[in-house]
Order: C-alpha cells, then sequence, then structure tokens
C-alpha cells in the first residue's frame, strides 16, 4: 500500500503535510497515479490544503502540477498560441507563484516565467490550485465566490476544463 493511498481524514494537518513534503524524496509524486493524488486532495481537509500550500511543500506539489499540464494536454491541430497566465497566491514569504501555459494547438508549453503577453490570467489561492487541478473544485462556483478571479479572456478560461484531461478520483 503506498502512503498516498492514505485517507487524509485519518491523519492530523501536520501528518498531510508532511506526507507531501516527503514527496521528493521518498517514492515521489512523479510515481503517483493521477487519479491517487486527486483523491487525496479530494479527500483532504481545507486545513491540510492550506498547510501544504503555507510549507516548503508547495513547491513540490507545484512543480509536479505544472509539469503534468504537458501530459493532461488535449493536443489538436496546431494553430495561433494562447496564453494563459496563472498566479497562486498564498506562499509561505507572502508573495505569489506565477507560470504561464502557452497552447499552440499541437502542443502545451509550461513556463515557469512568464515569457508572453497573457491572453487571460487566472488568479486563486493555492488550496483553491489544488481542488481546480485535481477536479475536485468547481471553476464556477469558486469565481462566483471570488476565490477565482479572471483578467482577460474569460472565455479561454471557461473551456479549460476541455482543453485538459482533468484527474477523477479513483
Amino acid at each position: 500500500m503506498s502512503s498516498f493511498d492514505i485517507d487524509p481524514k485519518t491523519i492530523s494537518t501536520e501528518e498531510f503535510r508532511a506526507l507531501l513534503s516527503r514527496a521528493d524524496t521518498l517514492e515521489g509524486l512523479d510515481d503517483v497515479d493521477p487519479a491517487v493524488f486527486a483523491r487525496l486532495i479530494g479527500r483532504a481537509r481545507r486545513d491540510q490544503l492550506e498547510a501544504v500550500m503555507s510549507s516548503p511543500a508547495r513547491t513540490v506539489v507545484l512543480d509536479q502540477i505544472l509539469r503534468r499540464f504537458t501530459e493532461h494536454y488535449r493536443a489538436g491541430e496546431k494553430r495561433p498560441p494562447k496564453v494563459i497566465h496563472w498566479k497562486v497566491t498564498g506562499r509561505p514569504d507572502g508573495g505569489q507563484d506565477e507560470f504561464e501555459l502557452v497552447l499552440h494547438g499541437d502542443r502545451c508549453e509550461v513556463n515557469t516565467v512568464a515569457e508572453h503577453g497573457a491572453d487571460t490570467t487566472i488568479i486563486l489561492g493555492g488550496p483553491e490550485f489544488l481542488l481546480l487541478t485535481s477536479g475536485n473544485g468547481r471553476p464556477t462556483t469558486m469565481f462566483m465566490t471570488g476565490k477565482l478571479k479572471v483578467r482577460g479572456d474569460l472565455g479561454l478560461a471557461a473551456v479549460l476544463a476541455k482543453i485538459f484531461v482533468v484527474p477523477t478520483a479513483a
């Protein structure tokens, strides 16, 4: 049994944060099936998600999610690129993590530094980012409650779930 098969509801917030903090040195998130990760995030309590995203584990988790954007992209015909900037707030130092996705149609490029002007900018907190990218968050609800903000092309933001294969809990 993998440590990622644990039910977060049965462990403390500190144990949950430690589980994801160790992910880069133990079995690693590289080997965790996206559906298992989605289930882990979906069953976690809000305080557990906040603890992870306000700790050094945030870097490990964000790096893995960014890497997987390219794997989960639904490639289509080559077309002019669309650029989505992401701003994930609530970093431990009070700042935010920023990155961009460049959607070329036939491929997705992830840049940890913005290199292009944005068609759309999505701003959300760390827990909301985890919920959204793991298929456990409702983007419309997040938007309507102000937990997710969109600047620029709202239509592009609205179709992200169709552009990416969003993992579902196993």
